[in-house]
């Protein structure tokens, strides 16, 4: 036993136990990884299912360094001398890792966003699908709420910069904006009623438990937030065009395909109230 704790204290003994606790890190972040990947759940179990994942990942991670900084204290207390005076360079040459560091901490404190969050940072949109020390995962987003196959990490150097819009701040229910310009020849109040009568429509089956939601966060975050009641607001941005914006609500995952369907239904709103139009117009005429 003493030769086996004096082995433990030599350079080849530190380097040995080092790697051993490389190994069960990796294989324990492997392990975690492919019981997170396991199954089929639903969106909410799969959200929950992701955080956890995280959270452990970062444990396990937090747990390795602490071991291997308490193998190696000896040396890095002896060292410490020596690497004071290269402190300085260091510093600037790192100015960026403790950014990151000070971001991470600021994340932390303030929580902004969470995995499962929908986020929108230095221009980038996307669903948070990691977080760790240094950076934040995302799943991009393109134009038209649309997911793409790529991932883009965002330094936590940007959350000390740079505002973040967290696009499902509300949890399970969150308030969209769907935008739609028409000329300003065109019949606004056919078009408001038609976008209005499909939102109504497609929002019908989900609309009170949305409406309960939000009152919820209302009186736990203490903020006034409208209805799930779909609204249509007249926009006149140009002479050119004129915008109608609605407002509706759905879950974060389901926006593309409630976007979707109401595009779908409006279209054919219009084109059904276009018929009628045409048909009136030729019946007086016959008259």
């Amino acid at each position: 036993m003493e030769d086996a704790g004096a082995f433990a204290l030599t350079e080849l003994g530190r380097i040995i136990a080092t790697l051993l606790v490389i190994i069960v890190t990796v294989f324990l972040l492997k392990l975690i990884q492919r019981q997170a990947r396991a199954g089929s759940d639903a969106g909410n179990q799969t959200v929950r299912r992701r955080s956890t994942y995280v959270l452990v990942k970062n444990l396990v991670l937090v747990a390795a360094l602490i071991v291997i900084g308490t193998i190696w204290a000896s040396k890095i207390a002896g060292a410490a001398l020596s690497l004071a005076a290269v402190a300085g360079a260091m510093l600037i040459v790192s100015k960026e890792f403790l950014a990151n560091l000070l971001g991470t901490a600021f994340l932390a404190v303030s929580r902004q966003y969470r995995v499962g969050d929908f986020i929108e940072l230095d221009g980038i949109s996307g669903c948070v699908i990691d977080t760790d020390l240094l950076a934040t995962t995302v799943s991009e987003m393109q134009d038209g709420s649309q997911m793409t196959s790529r991932t883009v990490a965002l330094p936590h150097s940007l959350l000390l910069v740079k505002p973040v819009r967290n696009l499902s701040a509300t949890g399970g229910y969150a308030i969209n904006l769907l935008k739609i310009a028409l000329d300003p020849s065109a019949d606004l109040a056919t078009a408001e009623a038609s976008l209005l009568s499909a939102a109504n429509e497609i929002s019908l089956p989900w609309r009170k438990e949305a409406d309960a939601h939000l009152m919820r966060v209302e009186a736990r975050q203490m903020m006034d937030l409208p209805s799930a009641t779909p609204r249509v607001i007249l926009q006149l941005t140009d002479a050119k065009q004129t915008v109608l914006s609605l407002r509706y609500t759905c879950r974060p995952n389901d926006k593309v395909k409630v976007e979707q369907a109401i595009l779908r239904r409006y279209l054919a709103l219009q084109a059904q109230a276009a018929q009628e139009s045409k048909a009136l117009e030729h019946s007086e005429e016959i008259r």
